[in-house]
Parts: structure tokens; sequence; C-alpha cells
């Protein structure tokens, strides 16, 4: 039972020891980072935002659908594996499917269909 628990606290450790390195690569570091910040800042794309707004373990925007896929595209294999971020953006993906279909249905803007009928007379 121990040992379970070295593997599982092991399992974790190296999980939060993996992100934090793929954050810290994915900001950048050193002679690339200053040269971004003496050029005008690079526009960021809307998978990085998806991924920055994640990170925290949830996803509090609200994004365009390509944007979901493209970050379930581009997912660095680490956190493929090693965290929850397919399952969580593939969940936020399927609710702003839900949702963008619940907006197309009620939103409705032409005038309620009224039938006269002779026979209602």
């Amino acid at each position: 039972m121990r040992l379970i628990r070295v593997a599982v606290a092991a399992g974790v450790g190296i999980a939060a020891v993996s992100l934090i390195l793929v954050f810290a690569l994915h900001r950048g570091s050193g002679a690339r980072a200053a040269a971004s910040q003496s050029a005008k800042p690079p526009a960021t794309s809307c998978q990085s935002r998806l991924l920055r707004d994640w990170g925290d373990g949830r996803i509090d925007g609200t994004y365009p659908l390509a944007c979901y896929r493209a970050a379930l595209r581009s997912l660095p294999a680490d956190l493929k594996v090693y965290s929850s971020a397919p399952d969580d953006i593939a969940q936020a993906l399927s609710q702003r499917i839900v949702q963008s279909h619940h907006q197309k249905i009620s939103g409705h803007q032409g005038k309620p269909s009224v039938r006269k009928v002779a026979s209602a007379k």
C-alpha cells in the first residue's frame, strides 16, 4: 500500500514539473524573449490564448469553435499525456457547440407564422 502511495505521489510530481516546463518553454526565455519584447508584440493566436486560459485547470473564456479544434491539434505531447488538457478542451468544445446550437434556435428574428384558416372564422 505504501508503494502505491509513493508511485502516485511521484506521478503527480512528474506531472506538475512537466506542466511548469511546458509553460516556461511556451513563454520563451533568454534572447528570444528579449527579441520579441524589442519588436512589436506578436499577435497571440487563438489557440495559445485558450491554452493560457486553461493554465489554471479550467477554461473561463468563450472562443470560436475552430480555436478549440486548433488547440486540440497543437497540444504538446506531455500535455496530452500528463494533464487533463485534452479532456478539458474537448468538453469546452462540446459545451460551445451546444451553446451555439441553442443561440441559433432561440435567435429567431422573423415574425411568428400565423395561419389564417378559413374554417376558423
